[in-house]
């Protein structure tokens, strides 16, 4: 080893010394100053390294999806329509409308069925509504009619007499009936007694029946009989039943055909009036019972498929209309709903002819229903008035 040498390795040694020396001072003081700093002004200790989790299935999963996005948007699309197809049918399918009934299964709940007996729509409803576990009572007013009633051969679709133009009379029977809602009931001997309910009162008027014609041609008796027949006894009796409505908490349903007073074609100016001045009395009259918690629904009705009503001869022609079981379900669920609707569409044509009926100008209707200026010196050949409402509905369902 050299001289050089060797005086450059004791001064590095020294060096090192030196440093190490100093170094240890500075870390002892430090030290002294981190213990004489208050423990909020201390400096704070790393954080403990991040561990890397291992990957899960979850994780996986989350990779291939990004990795094929098409692939899984198809599969989750139909994943999902099939959840939603399966949904749909369970709601629809297996939903049991049924009345309600008390412990020992005897019937509670009642309805009045306010049209004409012997019409086809009111005997439809009269013995859907009696199927479903309710007592129904169809309001008569001659022998007739509560024949045609008993004829049925339904235990619990009772004919109910109600004198209507005769208001001293038809105060009485409304006092009788009210009394026998209240009073106690048994199904049978040694049963538990029970109360019975108005579940509702649906109102149907046969509009079906009024005189058609040009209104040139039209007498004030055809007018006074069908504003009489029609308007005048629906709100009568819907005025009879307003006190047990209102003390039962029931609802009334006021069904009226919607195809023809929408489009208001020639020749039927005193259907289309009674069916307007009845949906102003719905209107009127749902809006006085939403100010008691009540309600009452207003049903336009379209072309509904009516058995053992009159059908035209040339079946295969003939525009086939909504099943009435699309019907009956709207009025259970209407009398059952917590929330009803003021304004059930049912039937086919119902809602889309009053929408034409109310936005297209009436030129524009004409021209599709293919009407023709009759000249003035032609005789007006006026179409025939004992044609059925669902006949009608079959008519401008074809334009």
């Amino acid at each position: 080893m050299t001289d050089a040498q060797f005086l450059f390795d004791s001064a590095r040694q020294q060096y090192d010394d030196f440093a190490g020396g100093v170094e240890r001072h500075f870390e002892n003081v430090a030290t002294q100053l981190k213990d004489w700093l208050p423990e909020q002004m201390r400096p704070r200790p790393p954080p403990p390294p991040r561990r890397l989790t291992p990957a899960t299935y979850w994780n996986q999963v989350n990779r291939w999806v990004s990795d094929n996005t098409a692939l899984s948007a198809g599969i989750l699309a139909f994943v999902g329509t099939g959840a939603v197809l399966v949904f749909v049918q369970r709601t629809t399918h297996v939903k049991k409308r049924r009345a309600r009934k008390s412990n020992g299964g005897a019937r509670t709940e009642a309805v009045v069925l306010a049209g004409s007996p012997t019409s086809p729509l009111t005997t439809a409803i009269a013995l859907d509504l009696e199927r479903r576990g309710f007592i129904v009572y169809v309001v008569t007013s001659n022998t007739e009619d509560e024949t045609h009633i008993r004829k049925q051969s339904r235990v619990d679709l009772l004919p109910f007499n109600l004198d209507v133009p005769n208001p001293g009379e038809a105060e009485g029977q409304m006092q009788r009936f009210h009394h026998f809602l209240s009073r106690h009931h048994h199904a049978f001997e040694g049963a538990s007694s029970h109360r019975l309910t108005l579940a509702g009162v649906i109102l149907v008027p046969d509009i079906s029946s009024v005189a058609a014609g040009s209104i040139s041609q039209l007498s004030p008796e055809a007018w006074s009989t069908a504003l009489n027949a029609k308007v005048l006894h629906t709100i009568t009796v819907a005025k009879y039943m307003l006190p047990l409505v209102t003390e039962f908490k029931s609802r009334i349903l006021l069904l009226t055909p919607n195809v023809v007073s929408s489009l208001r074609p020639p020749y039927r100016a005193i259907e289309s009036t009674v069916s307007s001045a009845l949906g102003a009395f719905a209107s009127s009259l749902s809006s006085e019972l939403s100010l008691q918690g009540l309600h009452a629904c207003h049903f336009k009705l379209g072309n509904i498929e009516i058995a053992g009503s009159k059908q035209k001869k040339d079946d295969s022609k003939r525009v086939r209309g909504t099943s009435i079981r699309k019907l009956h379900e709207s009025i259970f669920d209407a009398l059952h709903s917590s929330k009803p609707s003021r304004t059930w569409h049912v039937g086919r044509g119902s809602l889309i002819y009053e929408l034409i009926g109310s936005w297209i100008p009436g030129g524009v209707v004409s021209w599709m229903m293919g009407l023709q200026q009759v000249p003035r010196n032609d005789d007006q050949q006026t179409p025939e008035s004992d044609d059925s409402s669902s006949d009608r509905s079959i008519t401008w369902e074809k334009v």
